[in-house]
């Protein structure tokens, strides 16, 4: 995520000093054809995949985190405003969610009735670590701490995303541990 960060201000900043044309608006049109742009590389990265050393739920978390990425990427590309950017990763967010939120209802399947509550507990105090700090990064990218301009909103958008990123990777990583060892 810290690289996905890193390059949406590398290709705002490429692009202007391209002299690219103005960004554009993802309109529902284009969000389509990045979809299904999207879509004809999958089939080549599984059958990359399916040559590791990968089980199906490795192989269906990499391809599902792939289209995720790529599309925000694909829409950066396209609007690189500072409100695009914004929105792409929002976008970006929400998808990482509801995939967390899959793999955390996988893993609580796997779990003994005591370890729930265990993984209820976590995900919870989570929740309240996520907003916690939501709050402080909203403080700390406020224009009284951090010098202000527009930027600090892509900063504020992109730290927050990492947060769910860092998440559902761990959820992830926990269910896939249990499957490796079944």
């Amino acid at each position: 995520m810290k690289h996905f960060l890193l390059s949406m201000i590398l290709c705002f900043l490429g692009n202007i000093a391209l002299g690219q044309n103005s960004p554009k608006e993802i309109s529902p049109e284009i969000l389509k054809k990045i979809k299904a742009e999207v879509e004809t590389q999958v089939p080549t990265l599984k059958l990359k995949l399916s040559k590791q050393e990968l089980n199906a739920d490795e192989i269906e978390f990499k391809i599902d985190t792939f289209r995720i990425e790529t599309i925000a990427s694909k829409r950066i590309e396209i609007d690189y405003s500072t409100t695009g950017m914004n929105i792409s990763v929002d976008e970006m967010t929400i998808a990482y969610d509801k995939l967390m939120n899959k793999y955390y209802n996988k893993l609580m399947k796997l779990l003994k009735p005591e370890d729930k509550k265990v993984l209820i507990t976590a995900q919870k105090a989570w929740l309240v670590f996520r907003d916690a700090e939501l709050n402080l990064i909203g403080t700390m990218t406020d224009d009284d701490y951090s010098g202000g301009g527009t930027i600090q909103s892509n900063i504020r958008v992109g730290l927050y995303s990492s947060l769910v990123v860092e998440r559902t990777i761990e959820i992830f990583n926990y269910y896939n541990g249990i499957i490796k060892n079944e």
